[in-house]
């Protein structure tokens, strides 16, 4: 004969059930905080400090100099940084951001109105196909205006959610430009155009365009990219030829990793730098020199002989 349990057994099963389950959540009940493990890295954070006799920065031509560690966001030294000035070619940081967010690589697009690209090109020709990674090379290797402008006139933002078109061409991209611009929390930089051309409206600051430098490296495409001497490669037909070597003349330098160059009347000589020397590394903007290499490698070795890099 089956015999059923009787109801005060069945009452102490379901209590001890509920005493396991309780125990076994109690980790995850809203409100229940779990220790906070401080990460090795923040614990060892490597910290720029002037050495004993340790020199002031030289003098230098430059209108505005902002030197950073990107690893630990420290303001090594600067001059004039908050000063809106005209970028020229170092622009094209942005823009090849904001191609790497919209693009694949290997996707390829068509040559329209930057067959009529003025000042430093890489000669396209309308009805050019090309990668958007070989664009890029000759974006940042070449500095070219028709590559800046090929990336921008292709691009069309996605459609909306209610269905339709999405917006497109070269506005919609500097758009974006001033988006990232804002995200970043850039409030003295706005872009007027993506080659880096003279403009009331187009403008940045050292600090900002040292902040748009330490975005870019994030990217391991742009940083094998402004890290490039020369570079050789062709359209989609693999009948046209692109050969380049950089515009910067500090890849030559011990630890000199890129980035980028620029230069209009109005601006002068602009040089973003990043360095790489024992591990420890800085980034470098002057705007408006008269010698922007000369001085780039002269602020450098003066920040690796006056500072060393200690544990906080």
């Amino acid at each position: 004969m089956k015999v059923s349990p009787s109801p005060l057994k069945f009452f102490n099963f379901l209590a001890f059930l509920s005493l396991v389950v309780v125990f076994v959540f109690l980790p995850t009940i809203p409100g229940k905080e779990e220790p906070t493990v401080k990460s090795a890295t923040t614990a060892n954070l490597l910290l720029p400090q002037p050495k004993p006799g340790s020199v002031a920065a030289p003098s230098v031509s430059a209108q505005a100099v902002y030197i950073f560690d990107p690893d630990s966001g420290t303001t090594i030294y600067e001059k004039n940084s908050a000063d809106r000035l005209y970028p020229a070619s170092t622009t094209k940081l942005m823009t090849a951001l904001i191609a790497l967010k919209i693009y694949e690589l290997d996707q390829v697009l068509t040559v329209k109105t930057a067959a009529n690209a003025t000042g430093q090109t890489m000669d396209l020709a309308r009805g050019d196909q090309l990668t958007v990674e070989n664009l890029l090379y000759g974006l940042l290797v070449d500095s070219g205006n028709d590559a800046a402008v090929a990336l921008a006139e292709n691009y069309c933002a996605p459609q909306s959610p209610q269905g339709g078109v999405g917006s497109c061409g070269y506005s919609q991209f500097i758009a974006k430009m001033n988006e990232e611009a804002k995200r970043l929390g850039l409030s003295g930089t706005h872009f007027a155009n993506v080659t880096g051309f003279e403009n009331p409206d187009h403008y940045t600051t050292a600090r900002d365009l040292t902040l748009i430098a330490r975005e870019a490296i994030n990217n391991a495409v742009i940083r094998k990219i402004v890290s490039t001497k020369e570079v050789v490669f062709y359209d989609i037909t693999a009948k046209k030829r692109f050969a380049f070597e950089s515009t910067n003349k500090l890849l030559s330098l011990p630890g000199v990793r890129g980035l980028k160059t620029g230069w209009t009347p109005a601006s002068g000589e602009c040089l973003v730098t990043l360095v790489t020397r024992d591990g420890k590394s800085i980034l470098l903007t002057v705007l408006n020199s008269v010698d922007r290499f000369g001085e780039s490698e002269k602020l450098i070795n003066w920040v690796y002989d006056n500072f060393d890099w200690k544990t906080i």
